[in-house]
């Protein structure tokens, strides 16, 4: 078996990423193979436990220029990994097969890094405790367990990212368990092994720091300053800057002969306030008992409490009503306090973690002047501030998971509820729920709630109607309700027909704050830009649904391309997710007033001619594979029209409509006899008047 720090391991697989990755079932190393299966096993284990799309596992292999067969070799990787794991006596079933990815199980096995965490987690309980022997022997024995750098033998970026992210929990870690040895009068013993990490890595100020109050409590005043005139050399020629204000209070205080600043670990508990940061609660609620139980379910059980709960939905849904409602609801389950924070994902600018954790530090009694002016300190001292607290923490529209990093526990004492526009699936220990727009009788509970019950019984038919248009989301219904509200004698249903016009229909749903084409501006100005382009093209046709091939042929792109830009339009909430589309893979949909935003943009930002085009290779391609399917099921396929439509569309496709002809015409017929309506009105594309005929004969 293997041990850690002499101790055997319960668990029968080990899996290790703080160092070179390696897995062992028992005393018996499992052979990975090559690179490509190193590669995708290093992202499944990064991310264990979570579904990563098969567009993340090929970005991490081949970057931006992926081979024509990638799907089929990813899947060649994932079963000769199974067969290894297999081969080893590790479970048949440890990697699963998920929705659009995979995901691996840890099988009742042990992953270093998590190993490495809970060690952490104890060593904080016990500082907070007041057993600083115990908490240094609980440090130790999570650092024991990086064996050289993490994942140093890959070249792949994400990748490297995550590793680069170890390496610097590693070097935190290290710093506060020399920030105890310090509080514990180790002064003298540490010189030299400070002197050693600040050779090695000069820009860490803290690191300088501890260097330089142990040398100043080892009676070493002139080694101290030195130090930091060294430093500060240093960063004046590499960077053109000054040290920290941390470090220059510690110069300044060492100079002068008075006592230096204590550390997070001497201050302990006499810095510590229970803060109370929660915005009022929501005061007309309304539907979401579901989520509302399963979410205060989840926050107000110890035994089954997860580290981070993240609410995902689309601008307007209505996810900072629903964690505002929840936290108010719990609020008693964390004695120790409420952190509130707004990220402005939505907005243009958002809000950095510095200046969120100062805040916080602020909240919880640190005085300004021990607020480290780095980033990973403070966040450092964020976790140190909180570590064994029972304190709620509520982070409103966040954009992405790197902004939620820092601000992250270090324990399990402490809970984050995120909410934003973007899954935050790369966080580990994350608990996610999608929000969708409200129930239709929600909905008109709400309107009725700003503009009066009986205006909405005069005509309950009108605002079941509103609520329809409105797309049953919340800021789009309060911006409805706070214009009917200001225009009592409006008639409902004059207002109805105002919503039904679509090039009206957003700025009928914006009042005042309440602006849903702004927000969905900034979320739409999130895309990278080949990403946004294809959604744009995607917005000019009726289509029923948006099949993968669609994508493929309106933008000219790659199949890898299109499904990549598809899975992100997903996750930023631009597409929705319809169903199964014939032969696997899914089928897209637009929401309403996205899909009316969208097509706004698309003709302001793409000109006539780029318009026609996208139509007219979408029409091509739609009639081509009817077609191609047409003739597969007359048994006649003449090679070159196969080559031609593959060239259109891709293999995968290809392959789908060979395999299942008839289903993928019942399918997409309606869409193709769509775009040839579009086409012969517009003027954009060729008469077709077979098209109806070959979908019903077929």
């Amino acid at each position: 078996m293997l041990v850690s720090n002499g101790e055997e391991l319960d668990a029968k697989i080990y899996f290790k990423i703080l160092g070179p990755l390696c897995v062992s079932v028992g005393r018996k190393q499992v052979k990975l193979g090559k690179n490509r299966q190193l590669n995708v096993l290093a992202l499944l284990l990064i991310n264990v436990g979570k579904l990563v799309p098969v567009g993340r596992l090929i970005d991490a292999v081949w970057g931006s220029s992926p081979p024509a067969t990638v799907e089929k070799q990813i899947q060649t990787c994932v079963w000769r990994l199974r067969r290894a794991f297999e081969a080893a006596g590790a479970p048949a079933d440890i990697i699963e097969t998920g929705q659009g990815g995979y995901r691996l199980h840890l099988a009742g096995g042990v992953l270093d890094a998590q190993l490495f965490e809970e060690h952490v987690r104890r060593g904080r309980a016990r500082v907070e405790a007041g057993d600083l022997a115990g908490a240094t022997s609980n440090y130790s024995e999570a650092l024991t367990l990086f064996e050289g750098a993490p994942l140093a033998e890959f070249t792949s970026g994400p990748v490297q990212a995550v590793a680069a992210h170890w390496e610097e929990r590693r070097l935190a870690v290290l710093e506060e368990q020399l920030d105890i040895r310090l509080a514990m009068g180790q002064h003298a013993e540490l010189v030299s092994e400070l002197k050693m990490l600040v050779a090695e890595f000069p820009l860490r100020e803290q690191l300088r720091a501890q260097l330089m109050t142990a040398l100043y409590l080892s009676h070493r005043r002139a080694d101290a300053l030195a130090v930091y005139r060294s430093g500060r050399a240093m960063l004046i020629n590499s960077l053109g800057l000054e040290p920290g204000a941390r470090l220059q209070e510690l110069h300044r205080r060492i100079i002068a002969g008075t006592p230096v600043p204590p550390t997070p670990h001497q201050r302990g508990r006499r810095v510590a306030k229970s803060p109370a940061q929660l915005p009022l609660d929501v005061g007309d609620f309304t539907g979401r008992w579901e989520e509302l139980e399963w979410l205060t379910g989840l926050l107000s059980h110890d035994s089954a409490r997860p580290q981070v709960v993240s609410l995902v939905g689309r601008t307007g849904v209505g996810k900072t009503a629903l964690a505002l409602h929840a936290a108010h609801r719990v609020r008693n389950w964390f004695p120790d306090g409420q952190l509130y924070a707004d990220l402005r994902g939505s907005a243009p600018s958002a809000a950095s973690a510095m200046e969120i954790l100062q805040s916080f530090l602020y909240a919880l009694g640190m005085s300004d002047q021990w607020i480290s002016d780095d980033l990973t300190s403070r966040a450092a001292q964020f976790r140190s501030a909180i570590a064994g607290r029972r304190i709620l923490i509520v982070l409103d529209d966040v954009p992405d998971a790197t902004s939620v990093e820092p601000l992250l526990p270090g324990g399990k004492d402490a809970v984050v509820m995120v909410t934003g526009q973007v899954g935050l699936m790369e966080l580990p220990g994350v608990v996610s729920r999608r929000l969708d727009g409200l129930e239709t009788d929600d909905a008109v509970q709400l309107l009725a709630k700003i503009i009066g019950v009986e205006r909405v019984e005069q005509e309950r038919g009108a605002v079941r109607a509103i609520a329809g248009l409105s797309g049953r989301l919340p800021l789009a219904l309060r911006a409805a309700g706070a214009r009917l509200h200001a225009r009592p004698q409006l008639r409902l249903d004059r207002f109805v027909e105002h919503l039904a016009e679509e090039n009206r229909r957003l700025a009928e749903l914006s009042y005042g704050s309440l602006d849903l084409a702004a927000r969905l501006d900034v979320a739409a100005d999130r895309l990278p830009p080949r990403t946004r382009a294809l959604w744009l093209m995607l917005s000019l046709p009726d289509l029923v649904h948006i099949p993968a091939w669609a994508a493929t042929a309106v933008a000219s792109l790659s199949e890898g391309e299109a499904q990549r830009d598809l899975d992100l339009l997903v996750e930023h909430q631009a597409l929705d997710i319809a169903g199964e589309g014939v032969g696997g893979g899914a089928c897209y949909v637009f929401h309403p007033l996205v899909r009316i935003h969208a097509r706004r943009l698309a003709h302001a930002e793409l000109d006539h001619q780029a318009r026609t085009r996208a139509m007219a290779r979408l029409a091509d391609a739609g009639r081509e594979l009817q077609d191609y399917a047409n003739q597969l099921l007359e048994n006649r396929i003449p090679a070159q029209m196969t080559s031609q439509v593959e060239g259109h569309v891709g293999y995968w496709t290809l392959r789908k409509v060979a395999d299942q002809p008839l289903a993928w015409l019942d399918q997409e017929g309606s869409n193709i006899a769509a775009l040839a309506r579009a086409g012969q009105c517009r003027g954009v594309l060729p008469d077709n008047e077979q098209v109806g005929h070959r979908v019903h004969s077929a």
